[in-house]
C-alpha cells in the first residue's frame, strides 16, 4: 500500500513568511494558473495578496523587462483600470518601450473594451467548485517560469526548453540530507541521497502522469545525456554539476535556495533560516564523503560537505535537497 506523500511544501505558511517582491507575486500566480489540489482556504489567499499586495511589485517585472508576466498581472487583477496610469508612468521613466506599448494598449482595453481581456473570475469558498485537473507543464514554458508537480505540488523552477525536453529544479530546498552515510567519497550514483530521490522520493511524492514525462538521464560528472550507454549510470532526478550551475545561475542572487520549513526541521551542523546549502553532484575536491554545494550566500565550494569525526561518533553535512529533472513535452 502506498504511503500518503510528506509536505515538504505548506502552501500557506511558505507563502505568508515571504517578503513582498516580484517573485511572490509570481508564484502567486503560477498556483492559480495551475490549481491542481490547491485547497480553498489557499486559493482565497493567493487572490487576495495579488488584489491588495502583489501591485507594489510590480516595477520589479518592469525594471526586469519581464514583460511575458504582463498578460498574467492583468488577468489576476494586479494591474487594473485603478493603477495602470502609474504603472505607464513607471515604464516610461525606466525606458521599458515594449511594457511602456502593452500597459497603453491594456490601459485603453480596461476602460473601453474590458471584455477583450483575459480576467480570471473571483474564486468564492462555497459558491466556487475546484475541479482542476492536473496540468502538465507546457510546450511554451520559459526559463524563469515556475511549474508546479507533485501530488501534494511543489514549485519547480524552468532552466531550459529545448528540443521538446523541459529541464527544471525545485524552486526551494525542501529538505536537507546527506550526501551520504559513510565517511568516503563517492560518485552520485552510488550516494544515499541519489539512491533516496529515484527509489523513495519520486514514485512516492510524482503523480502517475508526471512520472511518465519525467525522462530517464544517463550522467557523469558535469554532463547529462539523453542516450543509454552502458558506462554511465542512469538517474532520472539528479543534483546540478558546477558547470550546470554557471550556465543556469549567472550570479550569486540567482543562485541563492529558500530552505523550506520542512527543510529546517532536522539540519544538523547549521542553522538556516531563510536561504540554505545546497547540494552538487560535481564530487568534492577533498578526499572524503560529500560533493561540492552552493552556499546559502550564492557562493560555490568546491571543497563539499562531509562527515565530521568527532572520537567515536560521526556527524553528517545536512545541505538543501534541491533536485532537477527532464520532462519530455513534446
Amino acid at each position: 500500500m502506498a504511503k500518503n506523500p510528506i509536505r515538504y511544501y505548506d502552501e500557506l505558511r511558505e507563502f505568508n513568511r515571504m517578503e513582498d517582491c516580484a517573485e511572490k507575486t509570481q508564484l502567486a500566480v503560477s498556483r492559480l494558473e495551475n490549481p491542481y489540489n490547491l485547497s480553498d482556504e489557499d486559493w482565497v489567499m493567493y487572490q487576495d495578496y495579488l488584489s491588495k499586495k502583489a501591485p507594489k511589485t510590480v516595477p520589479e517585472f518592469i525594471d526586469t523587462n519581464r514583460i511575458t508576466m504582463f498578460p498574467l498581472l492583468v488577468k489576476y487583477k494586479v494591474i487594473r483600470k485603478a493603477n495602470i496610469n502609474k504603472m505607464v508612468d513607471y515604464a516610461h521613466d525606466a525606458r521599458k518601450m515594449d511594457i511602456l506599448s502593452y500597459l497603453l494598449n491594456a490601459g485603453n482595453d480596461l476602460r473601453s473594451h474590458p471584455k477583450n481581456l483575459d480576467i480570471a473570475p473571483k474564486f468564492t469558498p462555497g459558491k466556487s467548485v475546484n475541479n482542476a485537473v492536473q496540468k502538465l507543464p507546457q510546450a511554451d514554458a520559459k526559463p524563469g517560469d515556475i511549474v508546479w508537480m507533485g501530488k501534494l505540488p511543489l514549485p519547480w523552477q524552468v532552466l531550459e526548453n529545448k528540443d521538446g525536453r523541459l529541464l527544471v529544479i525545485s524552486k526551494y530546498a525542501f529538505d536537507c540530507q546527506a550526501y551520504n552515510n559513510t565517511f568516503y567519497k563517492m560518485r552520485w550514483e552510488d550516494s544515499a541521497v541519489c539512491k533516496w530521490l529515484n527509489t523513495e522520493f519520486l514514485p512516492a511524492y510524482f503523480t502517475s502522469r508526471e512520472q511518465a514525462v519525467i525522462r530517464h538521464m544517463y550522467i557523469d560528472e558535469d554532463t547529462l545525456y539523453t542516450e543509454k550507454t552502458d558506462s554511465l549510470p542512469e538517474s532520472r532526478l539528479f543534483f546540478l554539476s558546477v558547470a550546470e550551475v554557471n550556465k543556469y545561475f549567472r550570479t550569486e542572487e540567482d543562485r541563492k535556495a529558500r530552505v523550506t520549513l520542512f527543510g529546517k526541521r532536522k539540519i544538523l551542523w547549521q542553522h538556516f533560516d531563510v536561504y540554505a546549502h545546497w547540494w552538487l553532484r560535481t564530487p568534492s575536491l577533498d578526499d572524503v564523503a560529500g560533493a561540492s554545494h552552493v552556499q546559502a550566500d550564492g557562493g560555490i565550494a568546491l571543497h563539499g560537505g562531509v562527515i565530521m569525526s568527532n572520537g567515536y561518533d560521526r556527524f553528517y553535512d545536512h545541505y538543501g535537497v534541491r533536485p532537477a529533472m527532464y520532462l519530455d513535452i513534446k
